[in-house]
């Protein structure tokens, strides 16, 4: 099949959808307007057998293949929350809702979705099989995967893969990048409470100085990564907020310590859970004090199939050419909540540069963040292309 004519007949109303919801963003859990939006444009599409609502934001549609024969089954997934802030981009399709802005490039990923769904019913005369489309909400918040897992989405026909894609500011507009193996990190919540005995600033030796305590807690915390695991095995334990102490002269009685962990293996996040909840009330307690360890587990190590990408790399080289495709040398520590999903069935993720050709680097979640929608085009037919691909039809 020509999967580039298809695009290019719709590329226009793609970038149409990424501006209308990019207008419009929503936080996480509140998309109702997009949802509607997105439902509007489904109800649109001929083909699409079934559209249905998991939850309030949360919207999943099928397209079945016509072709002879059983066929496979593959889910792709695009996310459609937004960010707190203003936005600083010099667009002419800016937010028009104060405080909430599309800066982490969910607006393009549910085009894409869109896009790929009016593809994959276009042809679906040509695949046995289904394709799942996950409107994903709330991901920012990590709620909204588990709402598809909650909703039996994976089943019914059963899913063989799942694809989901998201925008790269490293990476010039266009450019199709993964990883084998890990690519992102679990990403794990950590609070210590930490108790001393409170006294007279001026007479320490009455009390157990819980600040002090703590300052120890923190240090020790940077031995996980540097002793306890291989050097090869990236960690990160990081304290991100201190709270205690009353008065500038009391000592404190309690100190709160908030955090996170990040873990690229699911086997050193069980043994990172295990050592902390191990040393940091022994040190505590070495120091005449107590402490008390909550590990709030997140979203765990995102984990790509090798097979998956190897065809995401073929597919790449053939509708874009070989220096289209990069395979990125080591792992990301941020988290993403589509590992849910790929916990379950093998996944892959894709990564879209979506920076300016010869432009500066502009962050996901930053005020200057910005997608070159040169992008669009490429990703929707890399995207499209990986589901036909793995459905049995050959690409031009």
């Amino acid at each position: 099949m020509d999967l580039w004519k298809s695009v290019r007949e719709i590329e226009e109303d793609v970038v149409a959808y990424r501006r209308h919801i990019h207008e419009n963003p929503e936080l996480s859990l509140k998309e109702f307007d997009t949802a509607d939006y997105v439902e509007t444009v489904l109800k649109g599409i001929e083909g699409v057998d079934s559209i249905r609502r998991i939850s309030p934001t949360g919207i999943l549609a099928e397209v079945r293949g016509t072709k002879e024969g059983k066929g496979r089954c593959i889910a792709l997934r695009g996310d459609m929350d937004a960010l707190p802030g203003d936005e600083m981009a010099d667009v002419p399709f800016k937010s028009k809702r104060p405080g909430v802005v599309h800066s982490c490039g969910h607006d393009v990923h549910t085009a894409l979705l869109l896009g790929a769904v009016r593809i994959l019913a276009r042809h679906r005369g040509e695949f046995a099989g289904t394709v799942k489309f996950f409107f994903q909400p709330a991901e920012e918040v990590l709620g909204g995967a588990i709402q598809f897992l909650g909703a039996g989405a994976l089943e019914n026909p059963k899913v063989d893969a799942a694809v989901g894609i998201h925008v790269f500011s490293d990476h010039d507009a266009g450019i199709i990048s993964s990883r084998k193996g890990p690519m992102l990190a679990g990403a794990d919540g950590l609070t210590i409470e930490v108790k001393g005995c409170q006294s007279h600033a001026a007479h320490p030796h009455t009390g157990r100085d819980a600040v002090v305590i703590a300052g120890q807690v923190i240090g020790a915390l940077q031995t996980i990564s540097s002793r306890f695991v291989a050097p090869t095995d990236p960690v990160v334990v990081t304290i991100g907020q201190i709270n205690g102490g009353i008065a500038r002269n009391i000592i404190a009685g309690s100190v709160t310590l908030e955090g996170t962990i990040r873990t690229v293996k699911p086997e050193t996040r069980d043994r990172v859970h295990r050592e902390l909840e191990k040393m940091v009330p022994a040190l505590a307690e070495a120091m005449g004090g107590s402490a008390v360890v909550e590990i709030q587990r997140g979203t765990p190590p995102l984990i790509c199939d090798d097979g998956l990408v190897d065809r995401l790399q073929a597919v790449t080289e053939k509708l874009l050419g070989k220096d289209r495709y990069v395979s990125l040398p080591d792992p990301s520590m941020g988290g993403e909540d589509f590992a849910f999903i790929m916990e379950k069935v093998p996944g892959l993720f894709i990564r879209l540069g979506v920076k300016r050709p010869g432009g500066p680097v502009t962050p996901g979640h930053s005020v200057d963040f910005f997608a070159d929608e040169s992008a669009i085009a490429p990703g929707l037919a890399v995207f499209a292309g990986t589901a036909l691909d793995f459905l049995g039809v050959p690409l031009e």
